[in-house]
């Protein structure tokens, strides 16, 4: 059993624990909240520093307030350790400023037993883009657990060898669920480029097709930092039975906090049944 504490609070989000609850309802108060025909699957979510993404990761979010969801299977990239396969902590508990939160063990000692799926503490120490979902969910959701996966691989084939082992784990659980894809898009370009490039990922994401995503990932039409858990969760959610992804919001920081010099790109999207 792993207790894994806060790496980034303080620099991501705030460490005070009022502070980060106000932040996360102000954020969330300011969203109107998209009626959505169907029963949400998935999520996509940013992962950034909050004054960034977190007006952009709210409209997400707000998906999830009076949803009834117990669990929640966060897939996250992996931006400091290189290795093949998925990491999930199989049990043990997720801290953050505004509490604890239980890994499910029953879904992670599941998944352990997959060929594709190892617990490697280094790859979670230190993980950011897993870490900055937990206190949008612990301020939406009231009794939950979540299964932290970090996706090591890129390749559409393996990732759907990852989707089909996540499926097997979760296919016949009671609980309500729901998927969190852990992403940003463009980099560093200038406001009108990566508005531009951000715009090709998204409209290649609306096709529902991850090998279409995929191609132009490859070609460098696109970018996505998270590129290993969008094309697992998408594969999850078919296996699941969605149908479609709806765009929430997309914005980029020189839209929320920063110059439009360099920018890097957000996007909000419910995956829907």
């Amino acid at each position: 059993m792993w207790h894994r504490d806060p790496v980034v609070a303080g620099s991501f989000y705030p460490s005070s624990a009022n502070k980060l609850r106000a932040d996360i309802e102000h954020y969330i108060s300011r969203v109107q909240k998209k009626d959505l025909d169907g029963e949400i699957i998935g999520l996509i979510s940013p992962h950034a520093g909050y004054v960034y993404s977190g007006p952009v990761a709210a409209y997400s979010y707000s998906q999830l307030v009076d949803s009834g969801v117990e669990v929640v299977i966060v897939l996250a990239p992996s931006h400091r350790v290189r290795f093949g396969g998925a990491s999930v902590i199989p049990e043990g508990v997720y801290e953050t400023p505004l509490g604890e939160v239980p890994i499910d063990s029953q879904i992670g000692m599941r998944l352990m037993e997959k060929p594709h799926f190892n617990f490697l503490k280094e790859v979670h120490m230190s993980e950011h883009s897993l870490e900055v979902q937990v206190p949008f969910l612990q301020e939406v959701l009231k009794d939950f657990s979540i299964v932290p996966i970090v996706v090591g691989v890129t390749e559409v084939k393996t990732c759907r060898e990852i989707a089909e082992e996540i499926y097997d784990a979760i296919r016949d659980e009671g609980r309500k669920f729901v998927v969190v894809i852990s992403t940003d898009l463009s980099h560093y370009f200038p406001y009108e480029k990566a508005t531009s490039i951000d715009n090709v990922f998204i409209e290649s994401l609306k096709k529902f097709d991850e090998e279409a995503l995929f191609e132009i990932l490859s070609r460098d039409d696109a970018q996505a930092c998270g590129e290993g858990p969008v094309l697992t969760g998408m594969s999850v959610a078919k296996k699941l039975g969605a149908k479609r992804i709806d765009i929430l919001k997309y914005a980029n920081s020189g839209d929320t906090a920063g110059s439009k010099d360099q920018v890097v790109g957000y996007l909000s999207a419910a995956i829907v049944k």
